[in-house]
């Protein structure tokens, strides 16, 4: 049975592939595509096995590949020498010179076409596995404190390692405000892109971050209706480059889960929840984050019901416990509230400091620089302790790591 094949390529040498392929025994090319969008209407037809992409097509990037992916295609680029070490990095299961003649593409072709209809793997991640930890912040719907515990989180984990901050909520980004910054332009947009073309290499990723106070900040969007710009696909090379970097990334990520709306994604369409899966995916630790207040405790008791499982460890963060709505014991009513009600058990629970917490906000700083000795910031020491592993009677100190990049 003949391979079909989809071709996507441009220039003087696409009619002349065309007739070898079509001479070859055991292919043939079932659809000469003009651009992107008739590539995945045919894929999507399932006319053809293996897709055949220049890589000076308009459009190809590693969201292309993943998408033709989904549908069972596997993808040979076609690239001038200089350029296939970053269509390899897309993710095509095969890449071939493109002055090397039909010949090589007809073999690449035969070479996939043998291994049949199994599912081609997904995309390899740019960066190796390993490294630093992945700590995603998130939490109920609402707005429970998710930034504010991130960004003062990334602060303290400061102490241990080097840190990076990187707002990936695609519904409400607002790690920039916080921390008083320019919104000149999205790191996080600007990143990702970089990742789908296969070019997110160091001096890419530094562009893209700003020192701020000891920590590496990705701002995030400047606009919720911009959440496209954030592909899966993408994300997760930023955050695996991230990952290889520093000793601690940061991930704020938009609250709340729609288990009908869970991996709701064709290859056409991203899902709206895509950069909110991606992190809670690759996340080493996971945040959840609820406030102490009785409509915040019922939809963290029910987030924590519904939760998406993950393998890494997950640590439940009560943010503004006050007497006015836990009664005279706040911290007690919390805590047993949620080992009957989810069991869970040693909570991090972070004290209302509104007047702190304001005056960080006014002062686009973190709080244990604005009011150092608030209860709050007590808490998030002891949440940064918790994610970083560190008793709490050990001595802080700076990672080699960090020494090593001041040298």
């Amino acid at each position: 049975m003949d391979v079909p094949v989809l071709l996507a390529v441009q220039g003087p040498s696409e009619p002349a592939l065309v007739a070898a392929m079509n001479a070859t025994d055991g292919l043939a090319v079932t659809r000469r595509c003009g651009d992107t969008a008739e590539l995945l209407a045919a894929a999507g037809a399932q006319v053809g096995s293996v897709a055949v992409v220049s890589a000076s097509h308009l459009g190809i990037d590693r969201v292309l590949v993943e998408r033709l992916h989904r549908m069972g295609v596997r993808v040979v680029g076609v690239a001038s020498p200089e350029d296939m070490e970053r269509v390899s990095a897309l993710g095509a299961d095969a890449t071939v010179d493109s002055g090397a003649g039909p010949a090589a593409v007809i073999a690449a072709v035969k070479g996939l076409g043998r291994r049949g209809a199994e599912a081609p793997p997904p995309p390899p991640l740019e960066a190796p596995s390993g490294g630093g930890q992945v700590v995603a912040v998130w939490g109920t719907a609402g707005a429970p404190g998710r930034t504010t515990v991130a960004v003062n989180l990334a602060h303290s984990l400061s102490a241990w390692g080097a840190t990076a901050l990187l707002d990936a909520d695609t519904r409400a980004p607002s790690v920039a405000q916080v921390l008083g910054m320019l919104e000149e332009s999205s790191g996080i947009a600007i990143a990702v892109r970089a990742a789908t073309q296969g070019r997110l290499d160091d001096a890419a990723l530094d562009v893209c971050l700003l020192d701020v106070g000891n920590v590496a900040v990705m701002s995030g969007l400047t606009r919720p209706d911009r959440w496209r710009e954030v592909p899966a696909a993408g994300l997760d090379v930023v955050i695996g480059r991230c990952r290889a970097r520093y000793d601690f990334t940061v991930v704020d990520v938009a609250g709340g889960w729609d288990p009908e709306d869970s991996g709701f994604e064709t290859a056409f369409a991203p899902a709206r929840n895509a950069a909110q899966e991606a992190v809670l995916r690759a996340c080493d630790v996971l945040v959840i984050v609820g406030s102490a207040d009785p409509v915040g405790m019922h939809r963290l008791v029910s987030l924590l019901a519904d939760r998406p499982r993950v393998s890494g460890r997950e640590i439940v963060v009560v943010t503004r416990v006050r007497p006015g709505v836990g009664g005279p014991a706040p911290a007690h009513a919390v805590r047993e509230a949620l080992a009957r009600f989810a069991g869970v058990d040693q909570p991090v629970l972070i004290d209302d400091d509104r007047a702190g917490l304001d005056a960080a906000l006014m002062a686009g700083e973190y709080l244990a620089v604005v009011a150092r000795r608030s209860p709050a910031v007590r808490a998030f020491e002891d949440l940064a302790r918790r994610v970083a592993g560190v008793p709490r009677r050990r001595e802080r100190r700076r990672s080699a790591r960090r020494q090593a990049g001041a040298a």
